[in-house]
């Protein structure tokens, strides 16, 4: 396992740059509910994979047949070379940097058909990315998508603002999702981000997101999107897990599509797997109506596989296609 460096790719910018937590990702289910203290909860499965939003992202972007660059980092410890390991074979691996002396994130996800799944995080080396510790070139591409903003502090305000004006710069499109805050999203939070929206092009949120971050009620999807839209001026896409997804774009644009019937295998990275599939089919030229219904249904195909097989190389016919 090597340190990341600024590897040479040839003279053309890459297609997208992922700038995301790179952890390991323990899947529990059924999750139901936490024991009682001292109590014992026994699970029918679990799972463990190179994970985080940067991780999931980048191997739905090579799925879907994008180069991408992976721009994480991970501790120098066992769970570190394991992720790296497994990322290799993607060719996602070599641009990680590896911290001496750190341990590496982790997050344990609880899933259960009963209610949404909820997370545990553990930051890690996370804790301490900055800037300084992302190449310069990775933000010359054609798409940034800058993801899992609250599981790297030191990535959050003006640094994060700095990331995306920079690809914006070069000439490059810039795509942003939050993940959820442990905070709360509180006021002061809420006007940070919206600080950042005039550097998106597009906003990636999903429904509870959107909602908290608007400061609207949970069940005012629409109204959170068009708050949104109005601040960044231009697209935002409010991810509705099982019932698709909802777009307010410039000059009144407003758009919806619907998930298609699904048997849920996993549903953990499903928003990730959303925003590759959105990237690449923007990236294809598809109009919006076209581009949301590929992202909606490749995120349904990867959240029908089990985890131990989530995701395919682009030589099987049987992955989804965008």
């Amino acid at each position: 396992m090597g340190s990341a460096s600024s590897s040479a790719r040839g003279s053309a910018a890459p297609a997208v740059t992922v700038i995301g937590c790179v952890q390991a990702d323990v899947l529990m289910s059924p999750v139901t509910e936490l024991p009682a203290p001292g109590a014992t909860h026994l699970t029918d499965e679990t799972s463990m994979r190179a994970g985080g939003a940067g991780a999931n992202a980048a191997l739905a972007f090579a799925e879907a047949g994008l180069p991408v660059r992976l721009i994480g980092c991970v501790g120098d410890d066992q769970i570190g070379r394991w992720m790296w390991e497994q990322l290799a074979p993607w060719g996602l691996a070599h641009e990680l940097i590896v911290v001496a002396e750190e341990t590496s994130g982790l997050t344990v996800a609880l899933e259960s058909p009963a209610r949404d799944r909820t997370f545990l995080t553990y930051l890690g080396v996370n804790a301490i990315w900055e800037p300084s510790m992302i190449p310069a070139d990775a933000l010359d591409c054609q798409c940034l998508l800058f993801c899992d903003y609250f599981v790297a502090p030191g990535l959050q305000g003006d640094a994060g603002r700095g990331l995306l004006e920079a690809t914006r710069a070069a000439g490059g499109r810039t795509f942003f999702d939050t993940a959820w805050d442990p905070g709360g999203f509180a006021a002061a939070t809420r006007a940070r981000l919206r600080a950042l929206l005039p550097s998106v092009d597009v906003f990636l949120p999903n429904e509870a997101e959107a909602c908290a971050i608007a400061d609207v009620p949970a069940d005012e999807a629409p109204t959170a999107a068009r708050t949104l839209q109005a601040v960044s001026g231009g697209w935002v896409v409010v991810k509705l897990g099982a019932r698709g997804c909802l777009a307010v774009g410039p000059d009144g644009a407003e758009l919806t599509v619907a998930a298609p019937a699904t048997t849920v295998a996993d549903t953990t990275g499903a928003g990730d797997a959303f925003n590759a599939g959105l990237i690449r089919a923007l990236g294809d030229g598809a109009p919006w109506p076209e581009a949301l219904d590929a992202a909606v249904r490749f995120a349904s195909a990867l959240i029908a596989r089990p985890s131990s097989d989530r995701h395919r190389t682009s030589g099987d016919s049987s992955r989804a296609s965008t």
